[in-house]
């Protein structure tokens, strides 16, 4: 198996977040912030995660994106 690279490269500052490629962004009015905490090994699977997508779609998200489409599809599963 390959061994994969490391993804701090891939790491963007947040005030120089480039906007989702998906026709909805900047469509939502957002009224609520939430902050939470990864550990380390979360966040290199989510960085993982993210870059194996866009290799597999051609597209960027965002992990705004992904982490409100796993919520949803979670509450939905829950009935909520």
């Amino acid at each position: 198996m390959a061994k994969r690279p490391d993804l701090d490269s891939l790491v963007v500052p947040k005030g120089d977040e480039a906007p989702a490629a998906s026709s909805e962004a900047g469509s939502k009015s957002y009224a609520h912030t939430l902050s939470f905490r990864l550990t380390a090994e979360g966040y290199r699977r989510l960085r993982r995660f993210v870059a194996d997508q866009e290799d597999r779609t051609g597209q960027r998200i965002t992990h705004q994106a992904l982490i409100e489409a796993a919520l949803d599809a979670h509450l939905t599963k829950l009935g909520g």
